[in-house]
């Protein structure tokens, strides 16, 4: 199986040229800037690991990324698995942020549904892996990012969900807000132990790149929410 996937990789320099020939645009470079302690939460919850920088996305950094997926599979405690593969996406550090950029462009020039998505797609994220930076990346991430309740940017998330600023979250805060991104089903305001749970996840990630040390990830994991009120519009949690 590995064998067969490897060989799969040969042809992606050749789905990169085509994607690079269809393509219409590349993403623009963001204009605004993130501040650094909910970048530091978004780059762990993304996986980024203590990478400074991008990899390249080429054949040869997907295919040991994903053939270490495959060897993941083969622990069977749920633990253990899922560690595994934590340890194997921080072989393209945030690999997933850079696919969520690439797809929002290719959303915003009406190409997300095109036939061509597989082409380009790869080539997009190819340019953006290779010639942006970790800043960069993150800045577009906090810019043209989702959250859940109709949130667009981080901005407007950090008010909707703590009504202050992104430049005045907390850490407690900054690593829910990371955490409420990558789960946009999750509703903090019925969900508090799920959410204090997926936070504390984002906390631990932290601490592992060592963007905080064990005495911050200690209080934050034990801080309240600090949730303002829900939206006027939100539904009421069941029972």
């Amino acid at each position: 199986m590995i064998a067969g996937v490897a060989g799969g990789f040969l042809f992606l320099p050749a789905i990169s040229f085509i994607g690079s020939m269809l393509a219409p645009t590349q993403p623009a470079l963001p204009t605004t800037h993130l501040p650094k302690l909910v970048g530091d939460a978004l780059w762990a919850e993304f996986a980024g690991g203590r990478s400074t920088e991008l990899q390249p996305i080429n054949p040869f950094s997907l295919g040991r990324m994903i053939s270490c997926q495959l060897l993941a599979e083969r622990f069977r405690d749920r633990d253990q698995n899922q560690a595994e593969h934590e340890e194997c996406m921080k072989l393209l550090p945030a690999v997933e942020a850079i696919n969520e950029v690439s797809m929002s462009h290719l959303r915003g020039v009406g190409v997300d549904n095109d036939p061509r998505v597989p082409f380009v797609g790869f080539a997009t994220m190819m340019n953006v892996a290779g010639k942006w930076s970790r800043t960069e990346l993150l800045d577009a991430v906090g810019e043209r990012g989702e959250w859940s309740f109709g949130f667009h940017g981080v901005e407007q998330a950090a008010r909707g969900f703590f009504n202050r600023p992104a430049s005045e979250l907390d850490l407690p805060q900054a690593a829910l807000l990371a955490a409420l991104h990558r789960n946009r089903h999750l509703d903090p305001w019925c969900g508090p132990v799920r959410s204090a749970t997926d936070r504390r996840r984002t906390l631990q990630r932290m601490r592992d790149n060592a963007a905080i040390d064990d005495a911050a990830f200690q209080a934050a994991d034990l801080a309240p929410l600090g949730l303002t009120d829900a939206p006027a519009d939100h539904k009421p949690c069941p029972p």
